[in-house]
C-alpha cells in the first residue's frame, strides 16, 4: 500500500514490487466496479463513497486484518465498504449500522442474511459502548454544526447517549467529529480505523481538538490528504485516514499528499511525496501549501488586532428567497449590498439590493405578505427551512432580524480570482454575504495592504478548497489573516501607500489598471518586508505562490 511505499527502511526492489501490486489493484477491473448509487440525502449529510475509494480503504484495512476479525460500519449508506471486501475478508464478523430506511435496499438486506453478518436499522449513537471492535471502516456523515438542532443526531441526544468525552467536543464541530471519536471508543485495544473525512479537521479550530483526542486515544498511522477531491462529483479537499488504538507513539504518521481520485492511477512520489511526522507533530505541522513568506515576522498582525471593533458577518436574512429583493416593492425595505459581482471598483458607491427589516410597527401590505411566505414556508419539505418554521410555531416575531454594524470595509468569503477588500466609506448595510470590518486609522494605508498579494496570500492559504476553482474562508479562520502592520513602516511608504489606496478606490475590479496598482503596492511591501526580515523576496515568489492555491 502507499503506506508501505513510504517507508525508507525497505530495499528497492521491495519498493517497487509493492508499488507494482497497487497498480495492478487500481487498474483492475473489480476496482473500476461502479455502484448506482441512491439519491443523497443531504439533511443526513449523505456523501456516498466511490468504488474505487472503498477497495482502497479495504486494503488499507487488510494490512492488519486477524482471523475472524469484527468490523464495523457505523454508517454503510449503499454497503459499499462491505461488498468491496475481497476474499480474505470472508470469515470475519460484519456488523453495519443504518440511519436511513430508504438506503436498505432489497440487495443489502439479502446481504445481511448470510451468517456473521448482522444489520441494525437505527442511530450509530444508540450502538452500546460495551461493543467492541478490531476494525471499523466508515464515510461518517457531514453535517454543520448549526443543523445538529433535532433528531437523532441533534448535539442533544448525542450528548445525552454517549459518554463524557464526546460531551466536551466543540460547540463548532460537525458531525462526523463526532462519529470519529465514538468509533475510537468501540474500538478494541489495538484495533483499527480506517475512514474518510473532508480535510477541514487539518485546519481548523474544531480540528485541534479531534488531533489532541487522536494523540490521546491512540495514534494515527497515516493520512492520504486529498486536496482537490476524495469524492465522486463532491469536489471538496478530503483525506483517508488510518487509526490505530495503541500508544505507540514512537511510530511516526505518513502523510501523503495528492489531488484526487486520479493519483491513485498515477501516484508515483514513492518516498519524495511522503512526509514522515513524528505524532506529536500533528498538532503544529502545516497542512496548507508551505510558503517562503515568514509570516511569524514581527512585520504582520492578525486581521483582528488592527480593527476598531470585531469582525462580523453581515445581515442575515429569514430567507433569501423571500426577503431579499431587488426592487424596493415594501414600505419596510431597507437597502443592502448583496451582490459582489455588481460591485465593479474597489469602492462601493450604492446598495445593490433590499432586505425585509421589519423592527417596529408593519404596514398593512408587508403584513399580508409575511402571511403568505408564512405559508409557503409551512408547505414546503420536512426538512427545508427547519429553523425558520420552529420560529413560526413558537414566536409571533418570527420574521424580525438584527441589523448588524456596518463597516468601512467589506469581504466576500467566496475566493475565486477577486480577492477583495472593498472600500464602504459610507458604511452601507451589507448581507451576510460578507464580512464587516472597520479600521480607523491610516485607513487608506490599510485599504492598500489588504488588497496586496501578502495578504490576499494569505487569506488563501486559511481557506478551503469548495470545488471547481472555488475557495471559502470562515470567519474564524479569516479573523486569523495575517496582514503587514502599518505601524511598522517607515512614514514615505505609509505616504506613499497612501496614494496607491486612493487610486485603487475607483478603478475596475476587473481589468488590467487594478493590476498595476497592486503591483505597485506588492513592490513597495517587499521592500519594506526585505529590509525588515533581511532576505530577497520577490514579486514572482508571491504571485506563483496565489496561483498554486487557484489552479
Amino acid at each position: 500500500m502507499l503506506n508501505y511505499v513510504c517507508e525508507p527502511y525497505k530495499e528497492l526492489e521491495e519498493v517497487i514490487q509493492t508499488f507494482e501490486e497497487q497498480l495492478e489493484l487500481f487498474f483492475s477491473k473489480d476496482f473500476e466496479t461502479k455502484t448506482n448509487k441512491p439519491k443523497q440525502d443531504e439533511n443526513l449529510g449523505q456523501v456516498f463513497t466511490s468504488a474505487i475509494l472503498a477497495k482502497f480503504m479495504i486494503r488499507l484495512l487488510r494490512d492488519n486484518l486477524k482471523p475472524n476479525s469484527s468490523i464495523l460500519d457505523p454508517c454503510i449508506g449503499p454497503n459499499t465498504f462491505f461488498k468491496a471486501m475481497t476474499e480474505d475478508f470472508s470469515n470475519c464478523h460484519l456488523k453495519g449500522v443504518e440511519i436511513d430506511i430508504n438506503l436498505i435496499t432489497e440487495e443489502i438486506s439479502k446481504f445481511y442474511e448470510s451468517p456473521n453478518r448482522t444489520l441494525i436499522k437505527g442511530s450509530f449513537f444508540d450502538l452500546p459502548i460495551t461493543e467492541k471492535f478490531d476494525q471499523i471502516v466508515q464515510n461518517p456523515p457531514y453535517v454543520r454544526q448549526e443543523l445538529l438542532i433535532e433528531g437523532a443526531n441533534s448535539k442533544d441526544s448525542i450528548r445525552y447517549n454517549v459518554s463524557s468525552l464526546l460531551s466536551t467536543i466543540p460547540s463548532q464541530s460537525n458531525l462526523y467529529i463526532y462519529f470519529l471519536l465514538k468509533s475510537i471508543l468501540h474500538l478494541k485495544e489495538g484495533g483499527v480505523m480506517v475512514a474518510v473525512i473532508y480535510d477541514s479537521w487539518l485546519y481548523s479550530s474544531f480540528g485541534k481538538f479531534l488531533k489532541e483526542s487522536f494523540l490521546k486515544l491512540g495514534r494515527l498511522e497515516s493520512i492520504y490528504h486529498f486536496k482537490k477531491s476524495a469524492f465522486d462529483n463532491v469536489e471538496v479537499g478530503a483525506t483517508v485516514i488510518k487509526f490505530v488504538k495503541d500508544n505507540n507513539h514512537k511510530k511516526s504518521i505518513s502523510y501523503i499528499p495528492l489531488n484526487d481520485l486520479n493519483d491513485l492511477r498515477t501516484y508515483i512520489g514513492l518516498n519524495s511525496n511522503c512526509i514522515k511526522l513524528k505524532q506529536q507533530e500533528l498538532l503544529t505541522y502545516s497542512f496548507n501549501n508551505q510558503s517562503q513568506i515568514n509570516y511569524k515576522s514581527k512585520l504582520f498582525k492578525e486581521l483582528k488586532t488592527i480593527v476598531s471593533q470585531p469582525i462580523q458577518r453581515g445581515t442575515s436574512a429569514v430567507v433569501n428567497s423571500h426577503f431579499i429583493f431587488s426592487k424596493n416593492e415594501l414600505p419596510e425595505l431597507k437597502p443592502i449590498i448583496k451582490d459582489v459581482s455588481r460591485i465593479k471598483t474597489y469602492t462601493v458607491n450604492e446598495e445593490n439590493a433590499y432586505i425585509l427589516a421589519v423592527n417596529g410597527s408593519i404596514s398593512n401590505e408587508t403584513k399580508q405578505y409575511l402571511e403568505s411566505v408564512k405559508n409557503e414556508i409551512l408547505k414546503t419539505p420536512t426538512q427545508k427551512f427547519i429553523a425558520v418554521k420552529r420560529d413560526i410555531e413558537t414566536k409571533r416575531d418570527w420574521y424580525k432580524i438584527n441589523l448588524k454594524a456596518t463597516g468601512n470595509f467589506i469581504f466576500n468569503y467566496y475566493l475565486r480570482n477577486n480577492i477583495d477588500f472593498i472600500y464602504n466609506p459610507n458604511k452601507f448595510l451589507s448581507s451576510d454575504n460578507f464580512y464587516i470590518l472597520n479600521i480607523k486609522n491610516n485607513e487608506l494605508a490599510n485599504f492598500a495592504i489588504l488588497n496586496s498579494s501578502f495578504t490576499r496570500l494569505n487569506t488563501l492559504s486559511n481557506s478551503r478548497s469548495q470545488g471547481n476553482g472555488l475557495r471559502k474562508i470562515q470567519l474564524y479562520e479569516f479573523k486569523e489573516v495575517k496582514v503587514i502592520d502599518v505601524n511598522k513602516l517607515s512614514e514615505l511608504t505609509i505616504k506613499k501607500l497612501e496614494l496607491l489606496g486612493k487610486e485603487l478606490m475607483n478603478v475596475s475590479r476587473y481589468e488590467d489598471d487594478q493590476k498595476h496598482i497592486i503591483e505597485s503596492i506588492d513592490l513597495l511591501l517587499i521592500e519594506e518586508y526585505n529590509e525588515i526580515n533581511c532576505s530577497s523576496l520577490t514579486i514572482d515568489v508571491l504571485i506563483n505562490e496565489i496561483k498554486e492555491y487557484l489552479n
